[in-house]
């Protein structure tokens, strides 16, 4: 992989990390009450949907980087799913 390549994962990386803690943040899964008493507001839910979903794409977006500079063939399974998905 060059630098352009490492960058770019790098930033996707980036983009997940920052998604899924502003998630565990936004969904209170630091404090003291038990998770299973936490409701949830709709909005709420559509938002922590929409977060995991971008966090999927991001994901999806790295493993094609990787096979795409030689870091190993995403197995055919896999790569059928991305295909169907149209990650």
């Amino acid at each position: 992989m060059d630098a352009t390549t490492t960058k770019e994962t790098a930033e996707e990386v980036c983009k997940i990390l920052d998604r899924l803690t502003a998630l565990s943040v936004d969904l209170s899964c630091h404090r003291e009450e038990p998770i299973d008493r936490v409701v949830l507001p709709a909005d709420k839910v559509r938002d922590s949907c929409r977060t995991i979903n971008e966090a999927v794409v991001s994901l999806k977006h790295i493993l094609r980087i990787t096979e795409a500079h030689g870091g190993g063939l995403i197995p055919p399974g896999v790569m059928s799913k991305l295909n169907a998905a149209g990650g």
